[in-house]
């Protein structure tokens, strides 16, 4: 009570001293202000009597007078601390303070500022720190201006009043406040007593009943007895039974507060028991899931590994043209469903939350490589081209999961071939996020990709179901467009495991962009080789040539980012014309010349670039195309060109080829390296070829398709049909490598492997498990047990030879007398190695490695079209250019499809010049397919030869 009466008396006191302090501080405002007013009325009223003076004694030219009226005004008012007169001009007649610059120009501030005023003015304004207070009054002569009184007033006796006053105004202040400190002090005082007073009749009961609140609180609910005992009069004592009323109540309440704490308990335990039972449910279903998915991958994996396997081995028999097809598009099927199993499976995996992504080192270009690889060949066939656009400050070397990064990148591109019309455009871009640079730590970074199409684009509603499972734009039962719906639910998944978004814009009719974000991290050490050599190129001029405006625009762009000079054109009479008027100083050193121009095609363009005696400084020449390499290669091998780069170009493309090409004038070397790699690649294989192998698999038909798979690859192969038998076996004979199956019956591969292992004769022995499982789990145990390598099924069979040559050593072995042989001698016999003018690689591929099939196809081709070249002449000679076209088309299908890439690319130049009806170069595509149609008749006539038959003409 002290403490609020204390309070409260501050409070009051603190305000009165506020208002007091208020009241005097208004008070010296006015009274200052009023000082200031006087001086300036007394101001003024000189200022008006001097300027009628000067005004008077200017217009009688009597000077002398004015300055002495002026002079004795300045000595009579204390106030007034100079005078000056002066003209228009800034001339100063009379300068009472300094007469020295009498006569003299005034530059001064105040001076200018003087100068320049019409009427009557008051100036403060603050000279050598003290403070003046100017009239200025315009003077005028015969109604003219003339020049302006300056009259001077020093504040300094008006500031001295000022400070006067306010000392007056601090000491009235505290006087005011020791005179309520003491009143408040006096209140204080007698507030207390009072308090003290009322206090002293009041706290002996009320501590009392503290004392038994106190102990109540401890749980003595007896207190109840000592407040009856000590029962006072009044309020106190009403307070008192009230209290002992609430200590029975207390009493009460607290009984049943037992009883229900009881029964809490016993249900905690109850409902703890339930949840702990439900945890193990759920982490038994868990672990179900798990092993169903496993179990149904596994189940799935091996019938489809029989189908894929058999399709392929039936497919190198000899077979009819109408089982060759039904068997290819049994195959074509088969790899599509493994792909939806695929899809399946790895959604399963994320949803059971198995799938982890890595996070090695890799190169952006690398995935995007891969990624051209695996789209170019359908993006060909719907005519669409694909741009690659990487900004010049995004990073390639990055730390993340490049097979879960191009996975995504796939679907995306996959997706926008499917639903892009034929000719359209694809552009695939990847930069830094916007902000990105630093994504949370200093050694990571987000990069953009985007993907967009001008295909058949989305609604507004479509969008809005699209990321999610299992569901698919086009919902129709007679849908064009096929899939699981899982391929863009996968990907926003596996984007947010990489700590990026995805997001899609896009219009009907118009396409659709996907842009995706993602955190990759950054080696520490960066190869700084392509910063510096993309220097060098700095403003050397280069020529784009290309009749497609957006791959023209694309290609430019790379080059502008290597810091090129570049100038477009589309069409190859442009180029050889600029190269002719280019100059000798500064000629074009680099040309960038798409294959399929109109008119003349790249390689007609190139030719005559590389003839022309007009052009004195011949550019390094790299052909841009959508056809193989090889074709291109062998139709101007004559040419000595500078490189090839096959459409789409992303950057990196791009810039190894430009490098390559001003570091050497041809590419023998590069393809000879090419080349190099592959017989070395080759000559691997052949030192492990012979090698025996224990393939430990109870399937019959996944035994069958192995041994016959691998006999033909040249290795010796032994079955056995469990774990059991593959350890009596390795103990008894020596194999090079095992290739094991998992899950058998009698011994499983896991068991098979351990005890091999624990036999230290076996430590170097390969182990490969050859199984339908496809989790990361069981490729994670398969290692941990000492497996070598992991190959699921259905088996692809370039993988697999690639973990045979890993982990088998090289050595001569003999070659075991199997089918292999008897297929490499059928072959021999059939089709020699090396044929000019046909690709037989690349024909074998295209009729599944049907030897027979192809032997017969080639013999049927020169009896169709050995007469080729007298057919196309009559046809021309008679102005029938419809009939040449039918001709060549269908002589341009065989030709594809027997792998006859030279002659493809002539028949295509033809095509190209009859349906833009320019013949100006066709003498010289004429002898182009003359020569090319001769090497491959003159290769037919050689298995005429080999198999000992005569040649028939048709």
């Amino acid at each position: 009570m002290v403490g609020l009466i204390i309070a409260l008396l501050t409070l009051l006191t603190f305000v009165q001293i506020e208002f007091q302090k208020d009241v005097f501080e208004k008070e010296l405002e006015k009274r200052i202000v009023l000082m200031k007013s006087r001086l300036i009325d007394r101001g003024q009223i000189l200022s008006d009597s001097l300027s009628d003076q000067v005004e008077n004694g200017i217009a009688s030219v009597n000077l002398s007078l004015v300055a002495d009226q002026l002079r004795g005004a300045v000595r009579e008012n204390k106030e007034l601390h100079y005078i000056i007169l002066m003209e228009a001009s800034g001339r100063a007649y009379i300068h009472t303070l300094k007469p020295q610059l009498e006569m003299g120009v005034l530059s001064e501030k105040e001076d200018l500022f003087a100068a320049d005023q019409k009427t009557a003015t008051v100036n403060e304004y603050v000279s050598n720190g003290k403070p003046f207070m100017e009239f200025i009054m315009p003077i005028q002569v015969s109604a003219k201006p003339w020049g302006v009184l300056r009259l001077g007033f020093s504040l300094d006796l008006l500031n001295q009043e000022i400070v006067s006053s306010r000392e007056e105004s601090t000491r009235q202040i505290h006087e005011m406040i020791t005179r309520l400190l003491i009143t408040a002090a006096v209140f204080i005082l007698i507030g207390a007593c009072i308090v003290l007073f009322v206090s002293e009749r009041l706290s002996r009961p009320l501590m009392h009943l503290t004392r038994l609140a106190n102990e109540l609180a401890q749980g003595n609910f007896a207190v109840s007895d000592n407040v009856k005992k000590n029962h006072p009069d009044g309020e106190i004592g009403a307070l008192t039974t009230a209290f002992s009323q609430m200590a029975r109540n207390l009493k009460i309440s607290y009984d049943k507060l037992e009883e229900h704490s009881r029964t809490l308990e016993q249900n905690v335990r109850n409902r703890t028991s339930e949840l702990a039972e439900a945890r193990d449910q759920a982490i038994a279903a868990d672990k179900s899931k798990s092993e169903f998915l496993s179990m149904m991958s596994h189940e799935i994996r091996t019938p489809m590994n029989a189908i894929i396997g058999m399709t392929r081995l039936a497919l190198n028999t000899d077979l009819t043209a109408k089982q060759q097809d039904y068997l290819t598009k049994v195959q074509v099927s088969s790899r599509a469903l493994l792909g939806i199993i695929n899809d399946i499976l790895d959604f399963s995996k994320i949803e059971a939350g198995k799938l982890e992504l890595e996070a090695i080192t890799f190169n952006l270009d690398d995935v995007l490589n891969d990624l051209c690889s695996l789209m170019s060949e359908k993006a060909e066939e719907k005519g669409l081209q694909i741009h690659f656009i990487t900004a010049d400050d995004a990073p390639l070397d990055l730390i993340g999961d490049p097979l879960r990064l191009g996975q995504v990148l796939l679907n995306l591109v996959n997706n926008a071939v499917k639903f892009t019309g034929h000719g359209g455009d694809i552009f695939i871009k990847i930069a830094l996020a916007d902000g990105g640079e630093q994504a949370g730590r200093a050694d990571q970074i987000m990069l953009e990709f985007s993907v967009k199409d001008t295909g058949i684009g989305l609604t507004t509603e479509q969008i809005g179901g699209l990321f999610q499972s299992f569901n698919q734009a086009d919902k129709s039962t007679t849908r064009k467009y096929g899939g699981t719906g899982l391929g863009l639910a996968i990907c926003k998944r596996m984007v947010d495991m990489m700590g990026g978004a995805i997001n899609v814009n896009s219009e009907i009719g118009k396409g659709s962009t996907f842009t995706f974000t993602g955190i990759f991290g950054q080696p520490y050490e960066l190869s700084q080789k392509r910063a510096a050599s993309r220097d060098a190129f700095r403003g050397v001029k280069a020529l784009v040539v290309d009749g497609s405006e957006t791959s023209r625009d694309v290609l430019c762009l790379h080059l502008e980012t290597l810091f090129f000079q570049v100038t477009p054109v589309n069409t190859g009479e442009q180029a050889i014309q600029m190269l002719e008027n280019a100059s000798d100083e500064d000629p074009y050193r680099l040309v960038l010349m798409d294959w399929n121009l109109s008119k003349m095609d790249g390689i007609s363009v190139a030719r005559h670039i590389k003839n022309n005696l007009k052009i004195t400084c011949i550019p390094h020449i790299i052909i841009v195309t959508t056809h193989s390499r090889e074709d291109i290669v062998q139709r101007s091998n004559d040419l000595n060109l500078d490189g090839f780069l096959i459409k789409p170009v992303h950057s990196s493309a791009l810039f190894s080829a430009v490098v390559e090409a001003f570091n050497q004038n041809n590419v023998d070397e590069y393809l000879s390296s090419q080349a190099c790699h592959k017989r070395t690649e080759n000559e691997k294989l052949n030192q492990i070829k012979g090698a025996k192998l224990l393939l430990v698999e109870d399937n019959p038909i996944n035994q069958q398709i192995a041994r016959e798979t691998l006999e033909q690859e040249g290795f010796d192969v032994t079955i056995v049909m469990d774990g059991r038998d593959a350890v009596q076996k390795i103990r008894a004979s020596y194999f090079d490598a095992v290739l094991m199956d998992l899950e058998m019956p009698i011994m499983d591969g896991y068991e098979a492997t351990r005890i091999m292992r624990s036999e230290s004769q076996f430590d170097d022995l390969p182990i490969i498990a050859m199984t339908a499982h496809a989790m990361n789990d069981v490729r994670e145990k398969c290692l941990q047990i000492g497996m070598n390598g992991y190959v699921t099924k259905p088996i692809d069979v370039d993988e697999l030879l690639r973990i045979l040559i890993e982990f088998i050593k090289p050595g001569l072995r003999k070659a075991p007398g199997s089918g292999l042989a008897k297929a490499t001698r059928q072959r021999q016999a059939l089709l020699p190695e090396l044929l000019p003018g046909i690709d037989v690689q690349q024909a074998l591929k295209n009729v599944v490695g049907n030897v027979q099939l192809l032997h017969d196809l080639l013999l049927k081709f020169y009896g169709s079209f050995s007469d080729a070249q007298i057919r196309l002449d009559a046809f021309l000679q008679a102005g029938d250019v419809d009939s040449a076209l039918k001709f060549l088309h269908a002589m341009k299908g065989v030709a594809a499809n027997l792998a006859m890439p030279e002659l493809k690319v002539c028949i295509e130049a033809l095509e190209q010049t009859l349906i833009n009806k320019q013949w100006k170069y066709g003498p010289e595509l004429l002898t182009d397919f003359a020569g090319a149609q001769n090497r491959v008749l003159e290769s037919i006539e050689q298995l005429y030869r080999s198999n000992d038959r005569e040649i028939t003409p048709t």
